[in-house]
């Protein structure tokens, strides 16, 4: 009698910590699946509202980031006449290097420019820090007054320091958007809306279905990094697009 009144404490036991872990597992997915914090004809709308905008700057780490993450949005952009500027703070000399070039920081600063072309960037500001260290020191945001005051966008572009879509993080990534939201949020009432990418609580959408294949060319042209997976591009962007009733989608949060 005994051992079996032990046995059924232990199955409670083990029944409880089961419980307990999927509990668990199911709290950590909503906190940190990707979901829109608004209604999605809201997020279309506020995207249509983006787009006409005709000063961007858009700020990142390394060359291919803006491909992988916002080049449809900064396509569409050029495409309605805006004048897309972007600020890229390393040349990625610490990345993969498939092709075994010999100066893989000069090829990959190549790279983004002929990314660029494909994307119709007005102007690309390769800053040539040093790669995993963009975000140390002063002079990125020495950069970012500079290029801000001579540029005067209308909208920037950053990651999502606070809020990102797990699973990949980056020191430069989060860390050059800290930088740059320091600086923003220093400007007081008249700064510009800020939209943040690699977010998980997105509450701004922009349909990219007519330029998904302009993306994954731009993302191609990264060579050095297996041509930024480019085929990779329309089933990422497709789970996006399905979160607000559209093909292909890239999501924002919105800061004002």
């Amino acid at each position: 009698m005994t051992r079996l009144l032990s046995r059924r404490v232990q199955r409670r036991r083990e029944l409880l910590w089961l419980l307990s872990g999927l509990l668990l597992i199911g709290g950590l997915y909503l906190a940190f699946r990707v979901q829109l914090s608004t209604l999605p004809a809201d997020a279309l709308a506020a995207g249509n509202d983006l787009l006409k905008v005709r000063r961007v700057l858009a700020v990142v780490a390394h060359p291919d980031d803006l491909e992988w993450y916002i080049g449809g949005t900064l396509r569409r952009l050029a495409d309605q006449g805006a004048r897309v500027v972007v600020i890229v703070a390393t040349d990625g000399e610490k990345g993969p290097n498939r092709t075994g070039a010999t100066n893989l920081a000069a090829t990959r600063r190549a790279e983004q420019a002929a990314a660029g072309r494909v994307l119709g960037y007005a102007h690309i500001y390769s800053l040539g820090l040093p790669d995993r260290g963009a975000s140390q020191g002063s002079r990125l945001l020495a950069e970012l007054r500079r290029i801000y005051a001579q540029e005067q966008p209308e909208a920037v572009f950053a990651f999502d320091p606070a809020l990102p879509a797990l699973p990949y993080l980056h020191p430069d990534h989060q860390g050059s958007a800290r930088v740059f939201l320091e600086f923003w949020r220093g400007l007081g009432t008249g700064h510009p809306p800020v939209y943040l990418f690699q977010t998980r609580r997105p509450n701004v959408a922009v349909d990219i279905s007519s330029v998904i294949d302009i993306k994954a060319r731009a993302l191609a042209q990264h060579v050095t990094q297996n041509g930024g997976s480019a085929g990779m591009m329309p089933r990422l962007f497709a789970g996006d697009g399905r979160q607000v009733g559209v093909r292909y989608a890239e999501l924002f949060r919105a800061l004002r």
